[in-house]
């Protein structure tokens, strides 16, 4: 073979008998040690043999090119599905595939004008309910979020408050009179003032300030703000903010008392203004009603394979923090959607419409798997569309723009609905989804228990069943929950009065399985031409 025939010889490549790429071969003396030596302007990879020092090259196939071209390409812009965001997020929160797309869905839309909806995580302790949102929030810029550890009323507004005069004018503190300030002043205006001199002059000045300030309020901005309250022990701060969770004012004012320097105490006037994303964590499984009813419920799984891989995970973590978290920072699909979200912000899309054929089809959805309405099914209806609009604006730059807000498409919708209707049946009840979890585990158990469990015996299930004590209070709990909602009834142990059996229930929300007839729809309201649903 001459010189310039070797120039052009090709790696011979060869394959096993499965037809894999098994080795890269000299096409002179068929040696393995083969060693890039350069990439030339059209790609082309030159080869030395460092057996017999003759040049070889290797062309790239029009497929492989065309992948490794499409790999290059930033995807930030591709579509992505419910699938594609539960893998992205499952770098760091394994299992709860519903609880992280939800969640991170309800954040993004903290940056819609009013399409926020608010997440309750009740769970019992250790079992990831402040992980989820936490892991989440690194996806989201810093300045939008807000995490407090606890948090009661008083600290919240005067911590992210700001004093504003009645005219809407932040107060500037560098006016208020200080006696050092008053004594300079009053020096330049009069040769040596007396004692009473000064103490008239401050006093006048200090009239002056607090008449500056008559009608002054605290301005909390919530606009675009993530609140994450981690383990909090109580939920006296969201009874204070109810209207702010049920949107029904953008700006709401609260009345709070606080003690005065002297003794006392004295009323301050708090405006709360804008929709936040709110998300409550706590153990405690007790919370009012009326908060349940503004918070999608959730609760992390606990079954043994999502146990297993979070502890995998840790020791990953753990063992080396530094690799661990610079393998995270550089994981493309991970900033990938953190750009995204950046983008997301950037294009200010304030609302997102459903159009009028897609309204007609969620309404007959929803009422086919809603055959007996219920009040607060007005609520959930609002999360499922919440929802469904979060996934167009995930995927905003394929959807139809028109001004300031984009139209949700058949994806949506059905992603909206998948989402939802994996932990629709815990919420319609009122429960946390782990409490209802327990439930359906415990009824077998209960069919062959005429009359049902006590407190003890319960107790005892739930340590056979997840290997792990429950204690007299949280039991007690977890049974009262099932009896408020008509899951399980409370009755009298008919051989010792004093204490309370609980036995199964057919009650609670009825769903489309048990429905006898539908509910009819209000007259003209999303009928198709033969005037059917």
């Amino acid at each position: 073979m001459t010189d310039e025939n070797k120039k052009f010889a090709e790696v011979k490549l060869q394959l096993d008998e499965l037809g894999f790429l098994q080795k890269h071969l000299c096409p002179y003396c068929n040696s393995e040690n083969l060693k890039l030596n350069h990439v030339d302007d059209v790609g082309t990879e030159w080869f030395r043999c460092e057996k017999c020092g003759s040049f070889c090259t290797y062309r790239k196939t029009k497929e492989k090119r065309e992948l490794e071209e499409a790999l290059a390409k930033p995807f930030q812009h591709d579509v992505l599905t419910i699938d594609d965001l539960i893998q992205i997020l499952g770098s760091t929160v394994k299992h709860d595939n519903e609880n992280k797309a939800i969640t991170f869905l309800t954040m993004l839309l903290t940056y819609t004008e009013e399409d926020q909806i608010n997440l309750g995580f009740l769970a019992e302790s250790s079992t990831g309910k402040s992980y989820i949102p936490l892991e989440l929030s690194w996806y989201f810029p810093e300045e939008d979020i807000i995490k407090l550890g606890y948090a009661s009323p008083t600290s919240f507004f005067h911590g992210y408050g700001v004093l504003m005069l009645k005219e809407g004018i932040p107060v500037n503190w560098e006016m208020k009179p200080t006696k050092a300030k008053v004594k300079e002043d009053l020096e330049l205006e009069k040769d040596n003032p007396s004692r009473e001199d000064f103490e008239t002059a401050y006093k006048r000045k200090m009239r002056e300030w607090n008449q500056l300030l008559k009608g002054s309020y605290y301005l909390v901005d919530l606009h675009k703000k993530i609140i994450i309250f981690l383990d909090m022990p109580h939920d006296l701060l969201l009874q204070r903010l109810r209207s702010l969770l049920s949107h029904d004012e953008k700006e709401i004012v609260v009345w709070i008392t606080d003690k005065k320097e002297k003794g006392g105490y004295r009323t301050k006037n708090i405006v709360v203004k804008g929709f936040a994303t709110v998300v409550f964590c706590t153990a405690k499984f007790t919370m009012a009603e009326q908060e349940k009813t503004r918070l999608l419920l959730l609760s992390p799984e606990v079954n043994q394979e999502k146990l297993r891989e979070t502890i995998a995970l840790k020791i990953e973590k753990e063992s080396d923090r530094e690799a661990f978290n610079k393998r995270m920072l550089e994981d493309p699909q991970r900033k990938m959607l953190k750009d995204r979200v950046a983008s997301i912000k950037a294009a200010n899309i304030k609302h997102i419409k459903i159009p009028e054929e897609k309204r007609s089809q969620i309404y007959q959805q929803f009422l086919e798997d809603h055959r007996f309405l219920i009040p607060r099914h007005q609520r959930d209806i609002t999360r499922l569309l919440a929802i469904i609009k979060a996934h167009a604006l995930l995927n905003f730059m394929h959807r139809e723009r028109v001004g300031d807000a984009i139209i949700v498409d058949d994806d949506d919708v059905a992603a909206g609905f998948r989402l939802y209707y994996g932990i629709a049946e815990a919420n319609e009840l009122g429960l946390p989804p782990e409490i209802f979890r327990i439930f359906q585990h415990l009824k077998p158990y209960l069919e062959d228990k005429e009359n049902g469990v006590n407190r003890r015996e319960f107790q005892q299930w739930y340590y056979n069943t997840y290997h792990k004590i429950i204690g007299n209070k949280a039991a007690t709990e977890i049974l009262k929950s099932l009896d408020s909602v008509g899951l399980l009834i409370e009755q009298p142990d008919p051989l010792d009065k004093r204490f309370m059996r609980y036995i199964p229930s057919d009650l609670g929300v009825k769903n489309s399985e048990r429905a006898e007839k539908s509910t009819p729809p209000s007259k003209g309201i999303y009928l198709n031409k033969t005037g059917q649903i």
